[in-house]
C-alpha cells in the first residue's frame, strides 16, 4: 500500500497547518475512543478483521502529516473490542517489519540513486543502534504503562500542542 501511495506521487506537504490540524483531531478522538470504551470489556484475541484495519490504519497515517500511526492503529483495534495493552503490543509489532521494509526501500534507492555528501555508514549504523536500543526501552516502559493507565494524558497533550501549533500559525 505504502508503494502504491508513493506510486501515485503522493507528497506530504512542507507547512505547518495540516500537522497542526492533525494533531489537535488526534488529541480528540484520543480522548473520543478512551471515553468511549471506558465502561466496555475488551478481549485479548487479534482477529483478521483487526489485521486489516491495522494495516488499514498505517496508511492513513501515511497521507496525513501529523497523524501517529501507533495511536492510529492502536485505537481503531480498541474500538474493534481489543483491550488497551494487546492493541498496543500488536501495534508495535506490526509496526517492525513495516517500518524495516520502508527503510530498506529509501536506503535501496538513495545507493541507486544517491545525493548529497557521501554516506559515512559507520555513523549510519551508530545512529541505527542507538535509535533501536532507545525504541526497545520506550517501547517496553510504554507497554508496562499502559497496563495501569489509559492514553487520556497523550489525547490532552495532542489538543494542547495542537492548538499551540495553530495558535502560533495565526
Amino acid at each position: 500500500g505504502g508503494l502504491a501511495i508513493k506510486r501515485l506521487g503522493w507528497a506530504l506537504p512542507k507547512e505547518t497547518t495540516p500537522i497542526a490540524w492533525a494533531t489537535l483531531i488526534g488529541g480528540v478522538a484520543i480522548l473520543a475512543v478512551e471515553w468511549s470504551l471506558r465502561s466496555r470489556r475488551s478481549g485479548s484475541s487479534v482477529s483478521w478483521l483487526m489485521a486489516v484495519a491495522v494495516g488499514l490504519g498505517q496508511h492513513l497515517a501515511a497521507v496525513f502529516p501529523g497523524t501517529s500511526r501507533s495511536a492510529a492503529t492502536i485505537l481503531i483495534i480498541m474500538l474493534l473490542g481489543l483491550s488497551r495493552p494487546v492493541a498496543t503490543e500488536f501495534s508495535f509489532l506490526v509496526g517492525v517489519p513495516t517500518l524495516l521494509a520502508a527503510g530498506g526501500l529509501e536506503m535501496m534507492q538513495a545507493l541507486r540513486h544517491p545525493a548529497g555528501p557521501p554516506t559515512d555508514w559507520g555513523l549510519l549504523a551508530l545512529g541505527t543502534g542507538v535509535s533501536a536500543v532507545t525504541a526497545f526501552a520506550a517501547v517496553r516502559w510504554l507497554l508496562r504503562w499502559i497496563q495501569t493507565h489509559s492514553f487520556v494524558p497523550f489525547g490532552w497533550y495532542r489538543v494542547a500542542l495542537g492548538l499551540v501549533l495553530l495558535t502560533r500559525l495565526g
